[in-house]
């Protein structure tokens, strides 16, 4: 087995030798700004730089649970809090485009929800792909999730610090209502229930 394994790569290495002459490594730079192949992996740009690598490491991009207890006790965070906060990261962009494309928008108490004005939208049509609306259902419930336990831990921290009832809930909703105060022009955002407005 090792033997054939070995005269197929020898076969493959030496049959292209003209293709491995003529390669060349194109020039590159480290930097933390997004490529335009990152844009485009994460929707935000349609063209590709021509000839283009995209080399990213495993250990930047996406850290093992070891990784993150470890950075969290480091920092003294709670690991699942930290994981959390991560994903809300990743998925930053994601959220952007979708808001932008007015497909979804701010909730109150810090949800993300459909924007019921999204049939208007020119790329409502996009979104009508079963894969597409699932991706954005799938979104929609990651953030969510991720929003809701980011307050919860932040409240239960300040509630193991003897805070009051009546602070909690301030509390509570001041770090809802961060999301809406965040909200770009052109995307849109809840009001009061079932009334949305665009910025």
């Amino acid at each position: 087995m090792k033997l054939r394994l070995t005269i197929l790569l020898a076969s493959i290495i030496f049959g292209n030798c003209q293709a491995l002459i003529n390669f060349k490594v194109p020039p590159f730079t480290i930097t933390n700004a997004q490529t335009a192949a990152e844009k485009q992996m994460v929707g935000e740009d349609r063209e590709l730089e021509k000839d283009g690598w995209l080399v990213s490491s495993i250990q930047s991009s996406s850290g093992s649970r070891q990784q993150n207890s470890q950075l969290a006790s480091e920092i003294g965070q709670d690991p699942e809090l930290l994981g959390h906060q991560k994903r809300l990261l990743y998925l930053e962009s994601e959220v952007k485009r979708y808001k932008l494309h007015n497909m979804i928008g701010e909730g109150q108490a810090g949800i993300l929800k459909f924007n019921p004005f999204a049939s208007q939208s020119p790329f409502y049509p996009e979104y009508e792909f079963p894969a597409k609306r699932k991706r954005l259902d799938d979104v929609l419930r990651l953030v969510n999730e991720s929003r809701k336990l980011v307050i919860d831990k932040q409240v239960e921290e300040e509630k193991k610090k003897g805070r009051k009832e009546e602070e909690l809930r301030t509390l509570r909703l001041n770090l809802s209502e961060v999301y809406i105060k965040n909200v770009s022009k052109g995307e849109y955002y809840e009001i009061s229930p079932g009334k949305w407005e665009k910025m």
